[in-house]
């Protein structure tokens, strides 16, 4: 009987481990579809160069990202969390400035970043080995 007690705790264990994972993915899946869609907001003012659109909409971005980037951080390379906020310093700047091509440029690299994110961290076959 103490074999199979040994097994299943191994059992328990794996299964705790696999569920989390998949948690945390569902989660980095979904903020991150999230705040992709809240950048696209950003860059669709920016396209009709609607600068106090794109303010508005940086701000409402800016503040979600900032509850979502501490709870990332606890999964995420911190690496890949810096370059987001990185770009999205510039990118605050250049709307601010009203520099057009820089900012479409910045927030396209952004948006790149932030969707890389759930993609990078996701399991798969490719990530382990």
């Amino acid at each position: 009987m103490r074999k199979w007690s040994g097994y299943l705790l191994v059992f328990v264990i794996v299964l705790i481990i696999g569920v989390s994972g998949a948690l945390v993915q569902r989660y980095l899946d979904r903020t991150g579809s999230e705040l992709s869609a809240r950048l696209q907001e950003v860059g669709k003012a920016l396209e009709h160069k609607d600068w106090e659109q794109s303010e508005r909409a940086f701000f409402g971005f800016e503040q979600r990202w900032r509850v979502v980037r501490r709870n990332w951080a606890l999964v995420v390379d911190h690496l890949e969390i810096d370059n987001v906020d990185m770009r999205l310093v510039r990118l605050k700047e250049l709307i601010r400035s009203r520099k057009d091509d820089e900012a479409r440029a910045d927030y396209s690299e952004a948006l790149l970043l932030l969707e890389h994110i759930p993609e990078r961290e996701r399991l798969t076959w490719r990530n382990l080995f």
